[in-house]
């Protein structure tokens, strides 16, 4: 007697779909609702409708104060954007913290989202969507600011299920095009993030050509036809001209140098910054580097943020420097001379000297410290 044979069947497309996904490091790469993660979210209203308000003594212009910390001790904000001059956000911690306006400043919706120590590092926009990064496996996003926010789980990109479970992200920059960069460290090794359709989806971009000692990346310049610069936190600067294939050593960073800001006014001529004053400028598209005197700055200036103005003239901000009668101001400007003078300056005025936000838009500069929000006008 003849047994009948098992049928062979094809497995449905869904079901192939759900193995893959399944899988370790191919998991489905899609932003979440925050209220759908396990984490706690506390929200809290902050309102300046009255704001502070003094003369800049070196332009002459008026400088308003956007928000001032109600205790410095539990908070701090590292970073700040805005997409008009209504909408902004300021970001940093501790506990993953965050606050947004929709009226210039007048009033605030604070954020928390988590129980930890763990600070936001970075904040972007692009077009009409907020980002923001830090010390975190999420990358946070919000399309409009009267809606919830929600988070990538980079875990999502790892070659297994826990490879990317502890990054930190220490910039996230955007070009015209919509090509995004990340980048960061995990587990004392590197880490780039890319993205090639305006942050919709991200991947770990493999870094061919970077040192093998290299620890940790601590910034990025991103040019308008999509070549890459990064910055180590040991001075070295690398570029790639695709998309982060590929990549090639500018510069050699030397023993004891600690930076960890890059800016570019054009393929040739750019600055890397870092701690103990140093500011280094080349001319021939990071070939060579000239150091620059920053002895106007104070002693032990911590040099936190490069950027350039429409007409290119360099801002630099300062953070753990020491104030004194002569000096007092957070951010500088260097003209095409090379000549360092303070861009902000007033009487009366007490600025904390750490500087760590710093954002142009059109003619307005937001400087953020760990006391106060000010806007100034270029």
């Amino acid at each position: 007697m003849l047994k009948n044979k098992p049928m062979k069947t094809r497995p449905s497309l869904g079901i192939l779909v759900a193995l893959l996904f399944s899988l370790p490091g191919i998991a489905q790469q899609t932003y979440q609702p925050m209220s759908a993660l396990n984490v706690e979210i506390d929200t809290i209203p902050v309102s300046f409708p009255e704001q502070e308000q003094f003369k800049n003594e070196v332009t002459g212009n008026t400088v308003k104060v956007l928000h001032a910390v109600e205790n410095t001790g539990f908070q701090f904000y590292n970073s700040v954007s805005f997409r008009n001059d209504k909408e902004g956000i300021i970001a940093g911690g501790t506990r993953l913290r965050l606050r947004s306006t929709q009226d210039g400043g007048k009033h605030w919706k604070g954020f928390s989202f988590s129980g930890f120590a763990n600070a936001f590092y970075s904040t972007a926009i692009y077009e009409n969507q907020f980002y923001v990064v830090g010390a975190s496996r999420y990358i946070f996003r919000n399309d409009d600011l009267n809606t919830e926010w929600e988070a990538f789980d980079v875990n999502t990109l790892g070659e297994s299920k826990y490879a990317l479970r502890h990054p930190k992200f220490y910039k996230i920059k955007f070009s015209l095009s919509g090509f995004g960069i990340i980048v960061g460290d995990n587990n004392g090794k590197p880490l780039v993030l890319k993205t090639t359709d305006k942050g919709a989806h991200w991947k770990k971009v493999k870094l061919n050509g970077l040192q093998t000692d290299e620890v940790s990346l601590s910034d990025v310049f991103i040019f308008p036809d999509d070549t890459i610069r990064l910055l180590s936190f040991t001075g070295n600067v690398y570029e790639s001209s695709n998309e982060g294939k590929d990549w090639s050593l500018l510069r050699r960073g030397k023993e004891g140098e600690s930076l960890n800001s890059i800016a570019f006014a054009t393929k040739k001529e750019g600055y890397i910054s870092g701690l103990q004053g140093l500011l280094l400028k080349t001319t021939d598209g990071g070939k060579t580097w000239e150091q620059i005197d920053t002895t106007v700055l104070g002693s032990g200036a911590n040099i936190s943020n490069l950027e350039y103005t429409k007409d290119h003239r360099l801002l630099l901000t300062t953070a753990e420097s020491f104030q004194d009668e002569k000096n007092n101001a957070p951010i500088f400007s260097i003209d095409k001379e090379g000549k360092i003078s303070p861009f902000l300056s007033a009487k009366g005025q007490t600025f904390v000297f750490d500087t760590y936000g710093l954002f142009l838009l059109n003619d307005n500069v937001f400087l953020l410290d760990r006391d106060k929000l000010y806007k100034i006008k270029v």
